[in-house]
């Protein structure tokens, strides 16, 4: 589906409308489909087979250049409701008057948030910049919510037991992360390609933006190669925790074994059918049972001054 908006002067705010004319024209297309790319190939004279590569959902960030356009592949951060963090392709396409932002499904990029940075620029360089910040700045927001993730879990483990259930939410934390990180890379290296300006599309002012939006990506790269130190360092503590309380456990249950051996001892060789001392006598259950349980109290007593356990 394609919406169309203009923007006749710097002071004005886009306008929705339904024939593409304008001193500044901005084509918005979500769910886009073969038929759209159809159409803007042919009214504006676009490569349908770049266009084509929006739908293609494993599409990685790059930048093309074709008959005087600018083509540039980024991908949009999605969380599921599950807290797993998705990524679908995102299109723009720059040139002098107009600019294109495309995707095969919808975006959640928010116009509001494109017309506000770019609200004092006219040129199709100025949307650009301000979907690459609105891009970036989807990601920042995600990796804040990761790392507040990460924090309650480690401020969790002085409380918290152990649990399968906390290992697999680690997997899907890990995941985000490694999402994250590979496609700010590729949104970093696209940046810095238009950034050099081969092609002559950016002034002086949009090539410091783009500065400033590399070096942006790059203090999240940071903290995202920080965040997954923390993750590793929580895990660790995890697996130390459950071997401290298996360790723990088998100890205990080890002491218990070897007291309840100790009696069953002498209970077993009054078992046996020979003849054996005191057997005629009525205190030998007493007295045997007495010892039986000195005995336990001694062992259990030396072995604690000898911090055997």
């Amino acid at each position: 589906m394609l919406s169309y908006y203009v923007k006749r002067s710097s002071g004005e705010e886009f306008e929705k409308v339904q024939t593409p004319t304008g001193a500044l024209l901005w084509v918005r297309g979500e769910q886009f489909d073969s038929d759209d790319a159809d159409t803007l190939a042919k009214r504006f004279d676009l490569n349908r087979n770049i266009l084509q590569d929006v739908t293609d959902k494993d599409e990685l960030p790059r930048a093309d250049f074709d008959n005087g356009k600018e083509y540039i592949f980024l991908r949009i951060p999605q969380r599921t409701k599950k807290g797993k963090v998705l990524t679908l392709p995102f299109l723009a396409i720059l040139d002098d008057t107009r600019f294109f932002s495309l995707s095969h499904s919808e975006t959640m990029l928010s116009p509001e948030i494109i017309k506000k940075t770019a609200s004092a620029a006219m040129g199709g360089s100025g949307l650009l910049l301000a979907t690459l910040a609105g891009v970036v700045g989807m990601y920042e927001e995600l990796v804040q919510h990761t790392a507040r993730i990460i924090q309650d879990t480690s401020q969790r483990l002085h409380t918290h037991e152990v649990t399968n259930q906390d290992f697999i939410h680690f997997v899907t934390v890990e995941d985000n992360l490694n999402q994250y990180q590979r496609n700010l890379e590729g949104t970093l290296a696209v940046t810095r390609r238009l950034e050099d300006n081969p092609h002559q599309l950016f002034t002086e002012q949009d090539q410091e933006s783009l500065d400033d939006i590399a070096l942006h990506i790059q203090q999240l790269l940071v903290g995202i190669d920080t965040y997954f130190k923390s993750v590793e360092s929580i895990r660790n503590a995890y697996g130390t925790i459950a071997n401290n309380k298996l360790n723990e456990r088998m100890k205990t249950l080890t002491v218990f074994t070897v007291l309840i051996a100790l009696p069953n001892v002498f209970f077993g060789m009054y078992g046996m059918n020979v003849i054996l001392p005191f057997a005629d006598q009525q205190w030998a259950y007493a007295a045997i049972t007495i010892f039986a349980v000195t005995l336990i109290l001694v062992v259990y007593t030396l072995a604690k001054r000898l911090k055997i356990f």
